[in-house]
């Protein structure tokens, strides 16, 4: 029994290692970025990480697009940024970890794109930056999720 204690509380230390600070935007934004609502004549782009199983779940991305950081994300949360329309990079820095491989993007005007950001494997796998399986998904991951901005 004391070797199960023992084993669980190196996995709860384990995990917990990576955990990391995240900064939240104004509330009254959040509630305005839920609505999804495109900005005419530019792209409105957000960065979504799901909801996580307990692995991982304490590690934090930043999400960066065009090279700057749009946001610093914990499982549940979105980044956004508006930029002009035209060809975009997205990709997300892992703390503790790396960097994951570059999304190419040629978004259009009033286009709202909405990317998935995390691990694979329910946290166990590769980190990943991609497109979110439908749009209803993807709208989903935004409206439940809290708005994050960079952390410094």
């Amino acid at each position: 029994m004391k070797i199960r204690h023992a084993v669980a509380a190196g996995l709860v230390v384990t995990t917990m290692s990576g955990c990391a600070t995240v900064t939240y935007g104004d509330k009254s934004a959040e509630a305005t970025l839920r609505e999804l609502q495109p900005v005419p004549g530019r792209v409105s782009l957000y960065v979504c990480r799901e909801k996580a199983a307990f692995v991982g779940a304490g590690n934090r991305t930043t999400a960066i697009v065009d090279n700057k950081p749009i946001g610093t994300l914990k499982p549940n949360n979105f980044a956004h940024v508006v930029v002009e329309p035209g060809p975009h990079s997205v990709y997300i820095e892992h703390n503790p970890g790396g960097k994951s491989g570059v999304l190419n993007l040629d978004t259009r005007a009033d286009e709202v794109p909405i990317i998935w950001v995390g691990m694979t494997g329910h946290g166990w796998g590769v980190l990943t930056v991609d497109q979110f399986k439908s749009r209803s998904e993807a709208e989903s991951c935004v409206r439940q999720a809290q708005y994050a901005i960079p952390t410094d």
